[in-house]
């Protein structure tokens, strides 16, 4: 595949600068805070802050899902397995579709814990081991889902019920349709951009996380026919975008291309600046598409523009594959076009059905550099989700694991088994 050349990006990125405001102190002046976003932004400070831990020279990260845990055994558990195989990061999930794992003004609990409190504040107590451990830990947002599932939420405080002009909207006013995938919020709307900056800021104020990893930072429909074309058409973004080019978004398909990735520019920047004002030194980083140009021109995902502005420190290319060479070359694409910036190389362990795949993998991470980052923490131990299986964890499934562990206690020095 060739690369997308450098006079291309810029083009990109200017428009960028434009739609974002230009300069990274710069808020969008359209909207407001509501008071119940006030209240959030200030309702959980901790008593003594400790200084965010900076990316490490070489990292060596692990996706934790929202699925793996539920009670306080199982933080624990995890955060101790993380350290004794020797990760440094811990990339730990708060927020699912537009659902969180702390206590919340803004959104409800998680469906994986019925919509209710566990009983204790699972983010408090993952940051608390990940220090007592020597760990970095990333709050990991699903930045856009804002609901996932064939039937609507039982809660009517949930964004689908609460909310519903804030999803996505064709130009007969039709919400995607539920199904097994998430449907997503519309970045192209100032209100929602606003609440998803509020989430962040509640995570940054009320918690000692070292960064926020942000994921779904894109237009996530991939399961919906003809997506591109037929979202969002709705009054107010087409109003919004009319007051902002004088366009109609048929008058000119590229623009309105570039203006709906702008958006999440626009989102990603009120992130940026948001950590830089109430947590400094917090990183910021991205899990994104696994080609660069796939993700802009699928998903208008701009992380090539993001870390060569600046907005973000390090993006994290989800290369899901056994494939070796598809693997170095989608890796190589980012480091190409990224002119130096970090890039962290995901791996699917999960589709590493044999040691040797993800020792090539790794290699080949350690050759450029040594930072790697594990999807996921279930396909290396026992989660919270296999106790939902009546026989529990396959023959097959224990298998992968060990092989997983295995190697991966080659490149970290660890007995693993």
């Amino acid at each position: 595949m060739k690369l997308m050349r450098a006079a291309q990006w810029g083009v990109i990125l200017s428009g960028m600068f434009l739609a974002w405001g230009g300069l990274p102190g710069c808020r969008n002046p359209e909207v407001s805070w509501p008071p119940v976003v006030e209240q959030a932004r200030h309702a959980r400070q901790p008593v003594s802050r400790s200084a965010p831990r900076p990316l490490p020279q070489v990292e060596r990260a692990v996706w934790v899902a929202r699925f793996h845990y539920r009670y306080p055994d199982d933080v624990r558990t995890i955060i101790r397995n993380c350290a004794d195989m020797g990760v440094n990061t811990v990339l730990w999930q708060v927020r699912g579709a537009g659902t969180v794992a702390y206590p919340s003004r803004l959104e409800p609990w998680l469906e994986e814990f019925g919509f209710t409190s566990p009983g204790f504040d699972p983010l408090a107590l993952a940051v608390e081991e990940a220090h007592r451990r020597g760990l970095r830990i990333e709050a990991w947002v699903n930045i856009l889902p804002g609901w996932r599932g064939p039937k609507p939420p039982p809660l009517r405080d949930q964004l689908w019920n609460a909310r519903p002009e804030w999803f996505l909207q064709d130009s007969r006013g039709q919400r995607q349709p539920l199904g097994d995938f998430y449907l997503i919020l519309n970045p192209c709307l100032p209100e929602v951009r606003q609440h998803i900056e509020a989430v962040i800021d509640e995570i940054v104020s009320g918690y000692d996380v070292d960064g926020i990893h942000m994921d779904y930072v894109r237009y996530a429909w991939d399961t919906t026919p003809g997506a591109e074309k037929r979202y969002p058409r709705d009054e107010r973004t087409l109003s919004i975008y009319w007051n902002e080019t004088g366009k109609r978004p048929d008058d000119d398909l590229p623009s309105w291309k570039h203006w709906r990735a702008n958006q999440l520019t626009r989102l990603v920047a009120d992130i940026r600046n948001t950590i830089n004002r109430r947590r400094p030194g917090a990183t910021l980083t991205a899990a994104v598409f696994s080609d660069p140009h796939d993700a802009y021109n699928q998903f208008f995902q701009n992380g090539v523009g993001w870390l060569r502005a600046g907005l973000v420190d390090a993006l994290f290319p989800m290369v899901y594959t056994d494939k070796l060479g598809d693997f170095e070359k989608d890796i190589e694409a980012y480091r190409q076009l990224t002119g130096g910036g970090r890039i962290i190389p995901g791996l699917g362990i999960y589709k590493h059905a044999t040691a040797a795949a993800m020792r090539q993998q790794l290699a080949h991470c350690v050759d450029c550099g040594g930072d790697w980052a594990l999807f996921s923490y279930g396909s290396l131990w026992p989660t919270h989700e296999d106790r939902s299986l009546k026989k529990g964890p396959s023959p097959k499934e224990q298998a992968a694991r060990a092989i997983h562990r295995g190697v991966l206690g080659e490149f970290t020095g660890r007995d693993l088994q």
